[in-house]
C-alpha cells in the first residue's frame, strides 16, 4: 500500500490536474477510495466522498444514501437467539440478505455478510484526489453545506444539501460540480490576489460554517475561507504561513465556542503536524472594523507534546466540548452562569505515531492551548480520531473516542470516563474515515484500501455483536497494484 500511495502522489505532481472530459468516466454509483463521511441533520442521509486515488478515472464522486435504508438491510441484533447474535432483518429470511462471505474472503474483508445494496439517493462528480469532508448547517438550521478539499485542482468544493440531494451546479455540467462551486482557484475572488496552495489536505469549519480552514500538507500553510451562506459560497481570503509553523500540517480541529460568545467571535483551530512534536493554535480575525474588511488568520503559538517519547508525527485531532455543553445547558440562559461554564475545559485527542498512541489532553481556560497528560498505546498507523456516543447496556448514550489505525486494520474505542480502551475492532484494510450514527448505534468506517464502507455495531445492550461488522456498503475492490 505504501508503494501505491507514493506512486499515485508522484504521478499527480508530475501530470497536474486533468479535466472531466479526459480519461475514463468515473462510475458515480461506486465507492472508490473513500476519504470522507458525513451525515446531514438527524443523520437521515450518509454522504460518502470518493477520491479516485489511483487515477483510474477522470474524477472523484460523492454518493448519498438514506441511512435508514442501510439500517433496514442490516442483521437484526435485538432479542436475537441465533449463534453470533444476528437474526434476519424484518422482511427477510436470513441475517445476510445478500448471502454470506466465504471463510477465505473474511481474511481481508471481516464480517459475515456480503454487501448490502441500498439505492444510491444522489450522486455527483467532483475533482480527483479529494482528501477530507466536513458538513455544516447555518445558525438557524435552514441551510446545509458540504465542504471537500480536492488536491487534483487545488480547490475547496462546496455543495448545498437538501433532503439528501446535492447541488453544486452539476445539472448543466455533465454531472460535475461547476467552476462556481470550486473555491480557491481564482485570485480575483479576494483582495490579496492569492489562490489555494497545492496539496490541500484536512478541513474543518466553525460551528455554523462561517469560517473554514484548510491545511496544505507540503507548504506549511493554513488557508482561510470565509463562507457566505448565499449563492456566492465560500471564498479564499488568506493563507497563514511563517517560519514558526512546521512544514507538514495534516490535522485540524475547530475549538467550539462557548455559549457566552457570539457565534462569529473567537473562531479558533488546532493544527497537528507530521514533522513536529507540537499542536499549534490559530485564530480567525474578521477585520470587521476596517473600511474594507480583509479577514485573516493569526498564529497563536504552539504547545509541545511531551506525553510521548518522541511525539513528532501527529495525524488526526478531535475536540470534545460535551462537558462544557452540559454545564451551559444547566444555565438556562443566565449570562453570568454561561461565563462560568465557559471555564470548563475541553478534552483534546490526537492520533500520534511516535510511538503509536492516542494522546489525551485538555485545555486550561481561559487559555485555549491544550496540555497533554496521558498517552494510550495503540497498534501501528494511527490516522483519524472521531467522537461519538455508544448505546450502553442500560440504554443510555455515553461518549467514546474512536481511533482508526490504518496500517494495522484496527479501530480502537476509548472510554474517557473510565480512562480505558473498551474495544479493539478488527476492520478491513486501510480504515480511514470515521463517523458515528448514535441514533442507530452504528459506526461507519471508510475502508480506503479496498473502497467500501463498513458498518459496525455500537450497541452494548448486545455484547455478542458489539464492535462487529454487520455489513458493508459497496463491494470491496482491491487496489490495482495488488491485482
Amino acid at each position: 500500500m505504501r508503494r501505491l500511495i507514493t506512486s499515485a502522489l508522484f504521478s499527480v505532481l508530475l501530470s497536474g490536474c486533468f479535466g472531466p472530459s479526459d480519461g475514463v468516466a468515473v462510475p458515480v454509483d461506486d465507492i472508490y477510495f473513500p476519504v470522507g463521511l458525513a451525515f446531514d441533520k438527524d443523520n437521515e442521509h450518509l454522504f460518502v466522498v470518493s477520491s479516485d486515488f489511483d487515477l483510474q478515472y477522470n474524477a472523484g464522486a460523492i454518493q448519498s444514501y438514506e441511512t435508514q435504508l442501510i439500517a433496514d438491510q442490516l442483521p437484526r441484533i435485538e432479542d436475537c437467539d441465533e449463534p453470533g447474535g444476528m437474526c434476519a432483518p424484518d422482511g427477510f429470511d436470513q441475517p445476510c440478505i445478500n448471502g454470506e462471505r466465504s471463510v477465505s474472503q473474511r481474511l481481508l474483508y471481516p464480517g459475515r455478510c456480503n454487501p448490502v445494496s441500498p439505492k444510491v439517493h444522489d450522486r455527483v462528480k467532483i475533482g480527483a484526489f479529494a482528501t477530507d469532508a466536513v458538513l455544516r448547517q447555518n445558525e438557524d438550521g435552514t441551510k446545509t453545506r458540504l465542504f471537500v478539499p480536492v488536491r487534483g485542482d487545488s480547490t475547496l468544493h462546496w455543495l448545498d444539501i437538501d433532503g439528501g440531494y446535492m447541488d453544486c451546479g452539476q445539472a448543466g455540467n455533465d454531472g460535475n460540480c461547476n467552476d462556481a462551486h470550486r473555491a480557491g482557484d481564482q485570485p480575483t475572488d479576494n483582495t490579496r490576489g492569492i489562490t489555494l496552495n497545492a496539496e490541500p489536505f484536512a478541513v474543518d469549519a466553525s460551528e455554523y460554517g462561517g469560517t473554514i480552514v484548510v491545511t496544505n500538507q507540503t507548504t506549511g500553510t493554513a488557508s482561510l475561507f470565509v463562507n457566505d451562506w448565499g449563492p456566492s459560497g465560500p471564498s479564499l481570503q488568506f493563507a497563514l504561513s511563517s517560519e514558526r509553523i512546521p512544514r507538514r500540517p495534516v490535522g485540524i480541529a475547530a475549538l467550539p465556542n462557548p455559549a457566552s460568545l457570539q457565534p462569529t467571535e473567537g473562531d479558533t483551530f488546532l493544527l497537528t503536524f507530521r514533522d513536529s512534536a507540537q499542536v499549534r493554535l490559530i485564530r480567525y480575525a474578521p477585520d470587521s472594523s476596517s473600511a474594507d474588511a480583509r479577514p485573516f488568520l493569526v498564529d497563536g503559538g504552539g504547545v509541545g507534546i511531551t506525553a510521548n517519547s518522541v511525539g513528532s508525527d501527529s495525524r488526526g485531532v478531535a475536540v470534545d466540548s460535551s462537558a462544557r455543553q452540559a454545564a451551559e445547558a444547566r444555565c438556562g440562559g443566565d449570562q453570568a452562569c454561561l461565563e462560568q461554564a465557559a471555564l470548563v475545559p475541553l478534552d483534546v485527542y490526537v492520533a500520534n505515531r511516535s510511538p503509536s498512541s492516542l494522546l489525551i489532553g485538555r485545555t486550561r481556560p481561559p487559555e485555549q492551548f491544550p496540555f497533554f497528560f496521558d498517552s494510550v498505546p495503540l497498534t501501528v498507523g494511527p490516522a483519524r480520531v472521531a467522537l461519538g456516543n455508544v448505546t450502553t447496556a442500560d440504554g443510555e448514550l455515553k461518549r467514546r473516542v474512536f481511533v482508526a489505525c490504518f496500517d494495522s486494520r484496527r479501530v480502537f474505542v476509548y472510554d474517557p470516563l473510565r480512562a480505558r480502551m473498551e474495544a479493539e475492532i478488527l476492520t478491513g484494510r486501510g480504515p480511514h474515515a470515521l463517523i458515528v450514527d448514535e441514533k442507530r448505534a452504528l459506526l461507519f468506517v471508510g475502508h480506503f484500501t479496498d473502497s467500501y464502507v463498513g458498518v459496525y455495531s455500537l450497541d452494548l445492550r448486545h455484547p455478542a455483536t458489539y464492535g462487529s461488522m454487520l455489513a458493508t456498503l459497496g463491494s470491496p475492490k482491491p487496489p490495482r497494484s495488488s491485482k
